[in-house]
């Protein structure tokens, strides 16, 4: 008996289903990273009576005898991913399960879907020998979420999750904490020193290094900072440094105060000078450093001051769900890295590697790279310690972006080779090396699938207007299939906005938006990031001037002709495949749509920069930015906290 299509619908419709009740139930057992809602009903009953959910609601749809199969492999799998993965909750068990259930059906169902096309024998081969490698591509990408995801499916952990309480520790070496500046607003560089100041920690000294400045009245003010602050401390505890020119940017600033530094001081803090750190930073997190293994802690990049902008507000959120949630996951399994400020090293094993990359966009996470091939580890804990501030333009926080997206692809380049499976590489702590090569190929993929579907919508699309393919019938269950599969993913979205602390749905929206502005920026980084040339390292300002709004939309150009390319070749997609009765058509246009709806975020979050900054600065956007972002509640509250005023 031949296996047909059809065959198989009841058992994709069943995992769609599955796939629903599931992120539901996630999204009410998991109420915080780390903390799962305790349940009086076993967790097997629970598994039993959603699958038993799913099963009644596809039963009328497909046949409950259709449907008992696939009901009863999902409950098969789940009991053997039970047996292999103890340190899943019952939730993440079922949604495990699934994924693997999802992946394997859904491949069957494809290619069968292919050979009904009845498409020509060689372009069938070919568009097999495509889906089955893009299937393995997807099933890479599957393990990576997994990971990423681990703070909604787990129950037990082996990493550390949370700093101590408190600073009972005996263990209190000498940490160097190094604050690299060029060009800053004095007034916001000083705080961040008033800050390092009332650290509750004993043992530390502050290296403050302005490199390349020109304008004295920038830098000057700091090396006067520094001298008050000695002297109210009663001994030398930050010394300033001067230096131009200095090649390397921040890294060669971080590397000129690693020969400066205290040669006694065993940990090195990084620090950006717009980050107001918290007390505790140093107390709480040094004692992890007693274990020899550990080379550096990182803890989540957070923001200040974004509050009453729109523009501000989308760009927080779109940062969050990353730094307080997939992070955590990443380093559970042994993933995590460096991301340039409010982290901890051990100074001997960082200078042993080399030190900080000058040839990398990325220098902070690319030194975690060679630490761990050194056979050391590294700690992520999802605790905020220091608030910085946001990029004051769009154009800015692309350009951030930019090099967060490019310098990644840059190590891969540069260290390929540490990343073979052994023997021919060294061995690095859990599941390292795939995590690495995915995150820094991650937006390479993206660039190769919209290429590729774009060339096979284009041969398609061509081949069925101009009589040489039949219209290709789309399977009633995908009109059925694509709002659940719509419906999951905004669930989890939801959730993972939850997590990271945000509870209005307008601000999910907002930075979903912003994250869909950077559509074009990421893949054009990956695509620099191959480069062989060195790329230029360029500052994001965090206090630029405003820009008016001839300026704003002509950074975002590309985008918004793109968009509209976009959009005009949906509408025809649309009416000519309506024309010729073909509804895959139709779903290539609401693609093409989609695709072109992201670029034109960007022009939408730069009209958004434009006029926050434009109210903020009362109409005057060629203020620079800095003027008003200092918050005088934040400033007040800080120096009644630490006694310092920022001056």
């Amino acid at each position: 008996m031949n296996l047909e299509r059809a065959d198989l619908d009841p058992w994709v419709l069943f995992i769609a289903l599955m796939a629903l009740v599931t992120s539901i139930w996630i999204s009410r057992d998991v109420i915080a990273t780390h903390q799962i809602r305790s349940s009086r009903i076993n967790g097997a009953v629970r598994l039993v009576a959603a699958a038993s959910w799913a099963f009644l609601m596809a039963g009328p749809l497909v046949g409950f005898a259709a449907s008992a199969p696939p009901l009863i492999a999902f409950l098969c799998l789940s009991a053997i991913v039970n047996l292999l993965a103890r340190n899943l909750s019952t939730s993440g068990t079922a949604w495990l399960a699934i994924d693997v259930f999802g992946l394997l059906i859904g491949w069957f169902w494809s290619a069968l879907l292919l050979v009904e096309a009845g498409l020509p024998p060689l372009v069938q081969a070919l568009t097999l020998t495509l889906q089955t490698a893009a299937q393995f591509f997807l099933v890479l990408k599957s393990l990576e979420r997994f990971a990423r995801e681990a703070v909604l499916t787990h129950a037990h952990w082996r990493e550390p999750i949370a700093a101590p309480p408190d600073a009972a520790s005996h263990y209190r070496p000498r940490v160097s904490i190094h604050l690299p500046c060029y060009a800053e607003p004095p007034e916001v560089v000083k705080q961040t020193m008033n800050r390092l100041a009332a650290l509750d920690y004993d043992n530390f000294e502050v290296l403050v290094c302005d490199n390349n400045t020109k304008d004295e009245a920038l830098w000057r003010p700091l090396e006067q900072h520094v001298r008050v602050l000695n002297r109210r401390a009663g001994r030398e505890i930050f010394r300033f440094f001067h230096v131009a020119p200095l090649a390397g940017a921040k890294a060669g600033a971080l590397n000129y105060l690693l020969k400066q530094m205290d040669p006694n001081a065993e940990l090195v803090a990084v620090v950006d000078a717009d980050y107001y750190s918290e007390p505790g930073f140093l107390a709480r997190l040094v004692p992890f450093f007693q274990d020899p293994r550990i080379a550096y802690l990182q803890t989540p990049h957070d923001y200040r001051e974004y509050a009453g902008s729109s523009y501000l507000t989308g760009c927080y959120w779109e940062y969050m769900p990353n730094n307080k949630v997939d992070m955590l996951g990443v380093h559970e399994y042994g993933g995590a890295f460096t991301i340039g400020t409010m982290c901890l090293l051990r100074a001997r094993a960082l200078k042993d590697v080399g030190g900080w990359a000058e040839w990398c966009l990325t220098e902070d996470s690319e030194v975690s790279v060679r630490l761990r091939a050194a056979g050391y580890r590294g700690i992520y804990i999802g605790e905020t310690f220091g608030r910085g501030l946001i990029p004051a333009t769009f154009e800015d926080y692309k350009k951030q972006r930019f090099r967060w997206t490019a310098g990644p692809v840059q190590q891969l380049v540069r260290h390929w080779r540490l990343f073979l499976p052994q023997p021919w590489s060294t061995p690095m702590a859990g599941w390292t090396k795939l995590l690495e090569v995915l995150r820094c190929l991650a937006p390479l993929q993206s660039l190769l699938a919209l290429v590729f579907g774009l060339v096979a919508l284009g041969t398609i699309s061509t081949a069925v207007l101009i009589g040489e393919l039949p219209p290709i019938a789309v399977p009633n269950l995908a009109w059925l299939i694509l709002p659940l599969a719509i419906t999951t993913h905004l669930v989890r979205t939801w959730h993972r906005y939850r997590l990271s602390g945000c509870r209005r749905i307008g601000e999910m929206i907002q930075g979903e938006l912003a994250r869909a502005s950077l559509t074009y920026v990421v893949l054009s980084a990956g695509l620099a990031g191959l480069s062989n040339k060195p790329l230029a390292w360029n500052r994001t300002p965090k206090f630029g001037k405003g820009s008016s709004m001839l300026a704003s939309f002509a950074s975002v150009q590309v985008e918004t002709v793109l968009g509209i390319i976009g959009l005009c070749l949906a509408v025809a997609l649309l009416f000519f495949h309506f024309e010729a009765g073909d509804p895959l058509g139709m779903l290539f246009a609401l693609g093409v749509a989609t695709l072109a709806a992201s670029f034109l975020c960007a022009p939408y979050m730069a009209w958004l920069s434009y006029r926050d900054q434009s109210r903020l600065s009362g109409g005057d956007t060629s203020c620079s930015s800095w003027e008003y972002r200092i918050d005088e509640a934040s400033e007040l509250q800080a120096t009644a906290k630490t006694g310092f005023p920022s001056y």
